[in-house]
């Protein structure tokens, strides 16, 4: 039995002793170990159905919920990949891996979450190549459609979850276009996974099935429904020729269907649309941007349970990190989310921040040399943009010993060089160690992050009174920011660009050289290659789409240059890769979330066949058109790492940049600023946004003219391409005409 290395300490949480490498392909998955046990015996091998693998090639997961139940819809473009109109449902308070959803079986996968549809005689299902599934938004509400042919008939199923019930609703339509009548029938199973529900009840006269276990879930039509063992069934009868016949089944998870019954589905559907006429909204014009800023705010509120819990990647690793909730927190206040965002801000405040202002990554708190500095700067930025975008200022009141201490930590001696102020230890961005040759030094993002913050809370701490605090951050914010442009010895900027890492003796480091290579999984490039390259890294591109740098400056351009290098390094399906390929532990790949930090730059910058290029990836790849991403795209050994899932951070990427980068939409405490970025060729972009819990209706147009703006058709000025306006008290409609 030996230790096989990670390949980044997220994927410590995937750490197991494996057996000698000849078997690391055979135990390359639970069913893999539960049938080299049972060999081992003698007996006969078990294979889990393959539905329980995340990353299977064209498939894709349409993702619903609402806080207290979450549920994503399985797409595979080929029948041999994975069910295709699969279910998953889990609970977002309780993390865990696919196989652990609610509705998978070991020996049928997915296959018994699938509806039935009996036509004459002869039962149908949801087949890849002939059935369609796309986002619909009828009422302002995010709708899976999943339509399919059946013996003459079409099926359109939709599914929806309500905005304060833990149900998802599956409405099932059948239409008849043929020329003589059709007998349907319609099938719902409940098969839940054996692990988590060991009791089974059936009420036969109500038409209920219920799954009791670690949860409660419970099926039932709108419609009277025949109830066997293991489903419903609902007689649509004969559908004449031209007609359409429909049932609606409700999936609940530990609340009792009375509930929902007494308050009716109309009432449930009625204040869901609500719900979402209050969140953000974008029209572009082009259709593929609209789906990546819907699917996002959708995706969202999928993530984060009703508690503020989010798992650092769905059906991944399981644990939470402040950098990654922090980031949604910020996309989810975007987004017209602010009850998550909250949500999100308050679990950190209260879970996941040390009295002494360390903050938790993977679940646990890191010591000094390891920990991860930018989270700091995360977290205090996140809280200010709470504060700018809603106008409350309750969470910095009710828990500023705990915000003061996250402002203070980053400046304790062990991490702050007296010198220039920089921040300094033994890690980096991506969470490589000593181990993968990381050495003591400066790293770029921990700078950045903390420098954009620190400002920010002390806006914070003068909003309570706390001046010394006030001049101390500002201060030491302004002391590392000249240090990181122009220290002599210190400055990170090497060659006119930005470099990732400095060590302690002012050299840049530019290899990371561990001391075992042998202990990375074979065929990984930190493994094989002889010199693994530090840059260029994703994170170059924070300090200019954070503007701590003219993104128009010489210093900009030759930094996003230098991140070119980072795109379809030893793979041809497009994305940037997170930094230097030679360096990296795990399979090489474009990553997602990476290459959103680049695009933002990059829109800043001008450069918009970038930004085209990286969007356009995003739509194309894997996950593209349901708006679900994976962590990155390329072959993951697992074990010893863990299944590649779903990324929640990506989301939020995506919505900072429309919001914050293409309509330029930026709130502070006492004012509101407007400065857009349109990219070209869009030329009338509109938004609609949650400011203070005030409606703002945001209009943009190209113009030959001069640049004009009005606000509720009362014109004001436009300076230096923005329109600056006092916090907003009513709703307000801006319309703002920009020069081509």
């Amino acid at each position: 039995m030996s230790r096989i290395a990670f390949a980044s300490p997220r994927e410590e949480c995937a750490y197991q002793l494996i057996a000698p490498p000849a078997r690391r392909t055979f135990l390359a998955s639970a069913a893999g170990a539960l049938a080299a046990a049972l060999s081992s015996r003698g007996e006969s091998r078990q294979n889990l159905h393959r539905d329980f693998e995340t990353a299977l090639g064209g498939v894709e997961y349409f993702v619903l919920g609402n806080g207290s139940i979450f549920a994503a819809l399985q797409v595979a473009r080929r029948p041999e990949a994975a069910t295709h109109g699969g279910l998953l449902v889990m609970s977002p308070e309780r993390f865990g891996r696919k196989f652990s959803t609610f509705l998978y079986v070991p020996e049928r996968g997915l296959r018994n979450s699938r509806i039935g549809v009996w036509v004459n005689g002869v039962e149908y299902a949801a087949e890849p190549g002939s059935s369609e599934v796309r986002w619909e938004y009828p009422d302002e509400i995010p709708t899976v459609t999943l339509a399919w042919p059946a013996g003459g008939c079409r099926v359109r199923e939709r599914l929806w979850c309500p905005a304060l019930e833990p149900a998802l609703v599956r409405t099932v339509s059948v239409e008849n276009p043929g020329s003589s009548p059709a007998s349907v029938r319609l099938i719902a199973r409940l098969d839940a996974n054996r692990v988590l529900f060991d009791e089974y009840e059936v009420d036969r006269l109500e038409g209920v099935l219920t799954a009791v276990g670690y949860h409660r879930l419970t099926l039932f039509a709108l419609l009277p429904a025949l109830t066997g063992d293991r489903h419903l069934e609902v007689r649509l009868d004969s559908i004449p020729p031209g007609g359409t016949a429909s049932a609606t089944f409700v999936l609940l998870l530990d609340t009792p269907r009375e509930r929902l019954l007494r308050r009716g589905l109309d009432r449930v559907r009625a204040e869901t649309s609500e719900c979402w006429r209050r969140r953000a909204a974008l029209r572009t014009g082009h259709a593929g941007l609209d789906h990546l800023f819907r699917a996002s705010a959708t995706g969202l509120r999928a993530a984060v349970a009703l508690s503020g819990k989010m798992d650092g990647s769905i059906w991944q690793y399981n644990f939470e990190w402040v950098r990654d909730q922090t980031m949604v927190a910020m996309g989810a206040l975007l987004a017209g989310h602010d009850d998550v965002a909250r949500r999100l801000l308050e679990r950190i405040l209260t879970r996941s921040v040390s009295e002494d202002g360390n903050t938790v990554e993977a679940g646990r708190f890191r010591t000094p040399k390891t920990v991860e500095l930018d989270q700091n700067g995360e977290l205090l930025y996140g809280l200010w943009m709470w504060w700018a975008w809603t106008g409350e200022d309750i969470l910095i009141r009710r828990y500023w010993p705990k915000i003061r201490a996250v402002a203070e930590y980053v400046l304790r001696p062990e991490f702050s060089f007296d010198e220039t102020g920089l921040l300094k230890n033994s890690r980096e961005f991506w969470e490589r160690d000593p181990s993968f040759g990381v050495r003591e030094g400066f790293e770029l993002a921990y700078q950045v992050w903390n420098i954009a913050a620190l400002p920010k809370a002390a806006e914070m701490a003068r909003q309570m009174g706390d001046e010394p605090s006030a001049v101390r951050w500002q201060a030491a914010a302004a002391r590392m920011r000249r240090a990181l442009l122009e220290h002599p010895r210190f400055a990170l900027v090497d060659g006119g660009r930005f470099i990732k890492r400095r060590l302690a003796t002012g050299e840049v480091q530019r290899t990371f050289e561990p001391a075992d290579r042998s202990r990375f999984p074979p065929g990984m490039p930190l493994r094989e290659e002889t010199v693994s390259y530090c840059e260029p890294d994703a994170t170059m591109a924070l300090p200019v789409a954070l503007e701590l740098v003219d993104p128009a400056s010489e210093l900009a351009r030759r930094t996003l240059d230098e991140l070119e290098a980072l795109w379809n390094q030893r793979w041809q399906r497009g994305g940037y890769g997170r930094y230097h390929v030679t360096s990296e532990p795990d399979s090489p790949g474009g990553w997602p979330f990476a290459t959103m930090f680049i695009a933002r730059a990059n829109l800043e910058a001008g450069n918009h066949d970038r930004v085209w290029r990286a969007l356009d990836w995003l739509l194309a790849a894997p996950g593209g058109r349901a708006g679900s991403w994976l962590e990155f795209y390329g072959e993951r050994p697992t074990p010893p790492l863990a299944p590649v899932g779903i990324v929640p951070w990506t989301w939020a990427e995506l919505v900072i940049f429309f919001v914050h980068h293409l309509l330029g939409v930026r709130p502070t405490p006492n004012s509101l600023r407007i400065r857009p970025r349109l990219l070209p060729p869009l030329d009338n972009v509109r938004a609609r946004l949650r400011i203070r819990n005030r409606q703002v209706e945001l209009n943009l147009r190209r113009t030959a003219g001069e640049p004009r703006a009005w606000v509720n058709r009362v014109s004001v000025p436009v300076g230096e391409g923005a329109v600056n306006l006092p916090p907003p008290e009513e709703e307000l409609t801006v319309e703002i005409h920009l020069r081509e």
